[in-house]
């Protein structure tokens, strides 16, 4: 009978107080467990006393729904890293309709440089910036990768279908962090004698960066014209040249895509 007692007052206690402590004799919510929680089959939430609560599927995680709401299972797009992995932890993609006119010139001259070299500045060698393509990207943990994408179209016209020689230009693209250059490769874009038409093509350039400082750093986009044949010639990255009739802006828009990948700890 003194068994039955106890095991009477001590349920009547739980009802009168609503809040169920294990390990702690001053437990602070409805059920307080100070200790480790062994959970052997499905947790289930938002459930009622007439309806079982929601258990989720494999693969989804719980997450908070603020104070004194239900909260919910969620799926996770992006798979779980371990020790060792990389994960992306920032993107930026930009796009740029204004790109660079080079207008008409009669140039022939050999350039100053031909070629470029990693860490030059962007206002040495004729380098123009493409406005809409700059960006800053936070770095915050050591032995990260960038990965860098950027394409653009081109156009020319070197003066008609009259003209009996094959003219070309030759260009320079390049991709800059702090106003040094990090990324670039050179192409030329050639226009077809007696063809009455403007010139267009697609420049590509893919890098990565490797173990960036942290810092917030800058990156900026920039091309040059290093040459064109003789004649009066018409050149334009990133969008169509002044008397284009077949090509528009969204064509020959430019566009990069920039991702930072840091180290799982």
């Amino acid at each position: 009978m003194k068994n039955t007692f106890i095991l009477l007052f001590g349920i009547s206690s739980c009802f009168a107080f609503s809040q169920v402590g294990i390990g702690t004799n001053n437990p602070r919510t409805t059920l307080d467990v100070a200790g480790d929680l062994n959970l052997r089959r499905e947790l289930r939430v938002g459930g009622t006393t007439s309806v079982n609560g929601n258990a989720g599927i494999a693969g989804q995680v719980l997450v908070s729904s603020g104070n004194s709401a239900v909260p919910t299972w969620k799926s996770v797009n992006t798979p779980f890293a371990s020790a060792g992995d990389y994960q992306l932890v920032n993107t930026k993609v930009l796009f740029d309709r204004t790109g660079i006119n080079f207008a008409t010139n009669a140039n022939n001259t050999p350039p100053a440089s031909y070629i470029s070299t990693l860490g030059e500045n962007i206002s040495t060698n004729g380098w123009v910036q493409i406005p809409g393509l700059q960006t800053n990207i936070l770095v915050e943990q050591e032995g990260n990768t960038l990965s860098l994408i950027f394409q653009t179209g081109v156009e020319s016209n070197s003066g008609g279908s009259a003209i009996t020689d094959n003219r070309l230009v030759k260009y320079m693209c390049g991709i800059f962090q702090n106003d040094l250059l990090v990324a670039f490769r050179g192409d030329e874009l050639l226009d077809v004698h007696r063809k009455d038409a403007n010139n267009e093509g697609v420049f590509t350039l893919s890098y990565s960066v490797d173990d960036l400082p942290i810092a917030n750093h800058v990156f900026k986009v920039a091309c040059r014209r290093i040459l064109t044949t003789a004649g009066t010639y018409e050149f334009a990255i990133g969008r169509p040249i002044a008397s284009s009739t077949i090509s528009n802006a969204f064509m020959l828009q430019s566009v990069i895509k920039i991702e930072l990948l840091e180290p799982v700890r």
